[in-house]
C-alpha cells in the first residue's frame, strides 16, 4: 500500500475528528443561543412587573410582597447571566478545539498530497527509466 493510501486513511479519521468537534461547536452555540433568550425573557418579565408595580396602588403588605416577587426574578436573572457566562466559555473551548481539529486535518491532508506528488515523480521516473530501455532493446536488436 502506497503511503499516500495510509495516509488518506489518517485524513479520514481526522476529518472525522474535526466533524465531531464542529458538531459540539453548534451544539454548544445553540446553547448559548437558548440561554441568552432566556435571560432576555426574564428581563422583560422583570420590567414588565417593575412598571406594573408602579401603575398599581398597592398596601404596604402587598409592596413588600411585590418586591419579593421582583428580587427572586433578579436573582433569576443573575444566575441566567452565569449560565449565558458558562455556556460562553464552552462554546469558545468547542471553538478552539474544532479549529485545532481543522488544523490537524488540513496538515494531513496537505502531507497525503505531498507523498502522492512524491510517488507520482518515482512513478514517471520508472516508466521513462523502463521506456528508455525498451527503446535501447529494440536499438541493439535492429543492429543485430
Amino acid at each position: 500500500m502506497k503511503k499516500s493510501h495510509r495516509m488518506q486513511i489518517l485524513v479520514d479519521l481526522a476529518k472525522r475528528k474535526e466533524d465531531s468537534a464542529a458538531q459540539q461547536l453548534a451544539r454548544d452555540k445553540a446553547k448559548v443561543q437558548y440561554d441568552e433568550q432566556k435571560l432576555n425573557e426574564l428581563r422583560e418579565y422583570a420590567g414588565q412587573y417593575e412598571s406594573e408595580r408602579n401603575l398599581l396602588g398597592l398596601s404596604a403588605y402587598l409592596t413588600t410582597n411585590y418586591q419579593h416577587f421582583v428580587n427572586r426574578v433578579q436573582q433569576a436573572i443573575v444566575q441566567q447571566e452565569a449560565a449565558v457566562g458558562r455556556s460562553e466559555q464552552q462554546a469558545d473551548m468547542s471553538m478552539r478545539r474544532w479549529l485545532q481539529a481543522r488544523s490537524k486535518t488540513k496538515s494531513m491532508d496537505w502531507l497525503k498530497e505531498k507523498n502522492h506528488k512524491a510517488e507520482l515523480v518515482v512513478e514517471a521516473k520508472q516508466e521513462q527509466r523502463q521506456s528508455d530501455e525498451f527503446a535501447m532493446r529494440r536499438f541493439l536488436d535492429n543492429m543485430r
